[in-house]
């Protein structure tokens, strides 16, 4: 499980139709309609030219007007640490939103904090119990400053927007 934060979109109207493409190592664009029932018809010619696809299949989404560049998934775990580094109740499902510029300030509040950032070392969980081996992955050393750098991007993009931050 994991857990995105985003910037608050809305749908334009538009979908896509994306097929991966083996060359370049990602999906790519393949068809683009104004309605859903447009794009399945895309998807159905695509389907009958594309090996790839016939196997595998490919994926139609909405197109939405904010950039997706910005959104950051991290797993449930460290969403939680984050959370409670910003001093922000993310939820106890993990979905919520807040306001640009409170998450913005929860995060500039988050950075300027003198934080021990050398990372904790992954260990083995209830070590000589028979059954499953339970591993703890710990945090790498500046995952913080890692994270926290990509939210400040985020966030300032939803302040420059006007749009709440989104996670789920």
């Amino acid at each position: 499980m994991s857990v995105t934060f985003s910037i608050e979109a809305n749908t334009t109207g538009e979908f896509v139709i994306a097929c991966f493409d083996a060359e370049r190592g990602e999906d790519i664009e393949v068809a683009r309609a104004d309605s859903y029932e447009g794009i399945l018809v895309e998807r159905a010619a695509h389907m009958l030219v594309c090996e790839e696809c016939q196997h595998y299949g490919c994926f139609s989404r909405a197109v939405v007007d904010v950039s997706e560049d910005f959104d950051m998934n991290v797993s449930n775990m460290n969403a939680r640490i984050l959370f409670n580094a910003l001093g922000i109740d993310g939820g106890e499902d993990l979905c919520g939103m807040l306001d640009a510029e409170q998450f913005q300030g929860a995060l500039l509040l988050a950075m300027a904090e003198d934080r021990d950032d050398s990372g904790v070392p992954s260990a083995e969980v209830a070590p000589g119990r028979p059954g499953a081996t339970m591993i703890d992955c710990g945090l790498r050393p500046g995952y913080f400053a890692d994270r926290f750098a990509g939210l400040h991007a985020l966030a300032a993009e939803a302040v420059r927007l006007g749009r709440p931050v989104v996670w789920s």
